[in-house]
Formats: structure tokens, C-alpha cells, sequence
């Protein structure tokens, strides 16, 4: 635990100071390092024999699904990754017949979905701030609601938590947890509303709210997701590169739903302006 909080002390202020500090570009670097290292993370759990190559093709298409969102706002960049890598993975399975060591259809639909489908999911985090006049606002939206929700979650859960909801799927998962992650994103969501609104933004507090409310609920999903196939596969974490926190899908497995949740509200129902 006591590793878990250095590392999250040390983490939060350089998240900070990459959001406010670094070009638009610099944090998409960031986010595609992480969405390459989540791709390399699921397919080693899915198939730890998996050719290397495999997850090489994942990784790659992941670094450059966020990053092509600023150098490339069209979605020409991400279509052609997408259509290279499933053209490339239905390839290999066809070439397999050719050996005695076949690859299996849902090897190929396992690359093509965490090189394809998952940094599509997490590239909303460089999207939501496009063409906005001040996109360090809006960038931090998917992680005031991932993190609070999962803060509340767990300390609801910690000192309150008795009624498990699911338990042989995540044993720690309670029903007070989940009604702390809930109201503490809302709340955490308002306060920031109220800090933007002392610093000449327009804020719709009920819109904030519900920004609140279902940000939480597909954070909670997401990381329920994630731990079904962590379930599924038999493993307790995804990686051990972060202290305390475990791999990069660990940690940033529920900003896979939270973070397109964000922009589909920003777009459609503008809480800030």
C-alpha cells in the first residue's frame, strides 16, 4: 500500500505538469506509450507463447492511434493502421497452413482488437482536447473521473464495504464501494466545475453531475471488464511495471470506457465553455 501511494504521489503532479505544461502532441506521445504497453500487456495474458511479432504489430498500431489524432485530425491515419494490421494478421493466418503449427482465428482477433479497438478507446484522451481554446481543461475530464471514482470505490469499500456484488469476479468489488465511487466522482466533478467557474469558465453544474455519474458507471464497468479477463486467463495482474500498481492495463484498464464516455458528453452536452 505504502508503495502504491509513492508511486501515485510521485505520478499525479507529473500527469499535472504533462496536461498543463507539454504541447498537445507531447501528451499524445504519453497516451500512445501507455496504449502500446496495454496492447503488449493483453496479448502476453491472452497467450504467453504468442510470436513476439504479434504483439510488435499490436504495440506499434497502438503508439501511433493517439498520436496520429494531432498530426492527422482526419481519421485516414487510423482507418489505414487498422486496415494494415487486420490485413496483416489474417495474412499470417493464412501462411500458417503452409506449417505444421497453425495460428487460431481468435489469436488474430485478439491483435487486431488491442492493436485496433483498445488505443481507439484510449485516444479519446488526446481527442477530447482538439480544437479546444484551452484543451488542458478538457483533457483532465476522463482522469478526475477515473481516479475519483476509483478512490471513493476503494475507501467506501475499505471501511464500509460488507455486501460483495461480485464476487468471483472481482472479491473486492462492494456495494458500498460502488455507491463511494459514484458520489465521490460527482462531488470531485462539481468541485472542479466550481474552480473553473472562479477562473472565467461558463459551467453547467447539473451537466457536470451527470458527467459525474456516468463516468463513474463505465469506470466501474471497465474495470470489472478487464478483470474478467484477468479471471478468465488465471492472473492477478497484467504487468508489474508500475510499483504498487501493476502493469499499464492495470492501472489504465477502466480509462478504456471512461475516457470515450467523456468525449461523447463533451461533444454532445458541453458542460464547460
Amino acid at each position: 500500500m505504502a508503495t502504491r501511494i509513492i508511486v501515485a504521489v510521485i505520478a499525479v503532479p507529473l500527469l499535472f505538469a504533462i496536461i498543463f505544461f507539454a504541447p498537445l502532441w507531447g501528451f499524445a506521445v504519453v497516451v500512445g506509450l501507455i496504449s502500446a504497453g496495454a496492447a503488449w500487456e493483453l496479448l502476453r495474458c491472452i497467450d504467453e507463447k504468442m510470436p513476439k511479432r504479434f504483439r510488435g504489430y499490436a504495440s506499434a498500431v497502438g503508439f501511433l492511434t493517439p498520436v496520429s489524432c494531432v498530426f492527422a485530425q482526419s481519421s485516414v491515419v487510423t482507418n489505414t493502421a487498422m486496415y494494415a494490421l487486420t490485413l496483416i494478421m489474417f495474412c499470417e493466418l493464412m501462411l500458417s497452413y503452409r506449417g505444421a503449427e497453425r495460428i487460431k482465428v481468435e489469436t488474430a482477433l485478439a491483435v487486431i482488437f488491442a492493436g485496433g479497438v483498445m488505443p481507439l478507446l484510449l485516444a479519446a484522451l488526446v481527442r477530447i482536447g482538439l480544437d479546444k481554446s484551452y484543451a488542458p481543461v478538457f483533457l483532465l475530464l476522463p482522469f478526475v473521473a477515473a481516479f475519483s471514482s476509483d478512490s471513493g470505490a476503494y475507501f467506501a469499500g475499505k471501511f464500509f464495504g460488507k455486501r460483495k456484488i461480485f464476487p468471483h469476479l472481482s472479491p473486492n468489488k462492494t456495494l458500498a464501494g460502488c455507491i463511494g465511487g459514484f458520489a465521490s466522482t460527482v462531488i470531485l466533478m462539481l468541485v472542479y466545475g466550481f474552480v473553473l467557474s472562479r477562473n472565467g469558465f461558463e459551467v453547467n453544474y447539473l451537466l457536470l453531475a451527470l458527467y459525474g455519474l456516468l463516468g463513474s458507471l463505465v469506470c466501474q464497468l471497465g474495470d470489472l471488464a478487464f478483470s474478467a479477463v484477468k479471471r478468465q486467463y488465471g492472473i492477478k495482474d497484467y504487468g508489474h511495471l508500475i510499483p504498487g500498481h501493476g502493469g499499464m492495463l492495470d492501472r489504465f484498464d477502466s480509462m478504456h470506457f471512461t475516457a470515450p464516455m467523456m468525449e461523447l458528453l463533451v461533444l454532445l452536452l458541453p458542460a464547460i465553455k
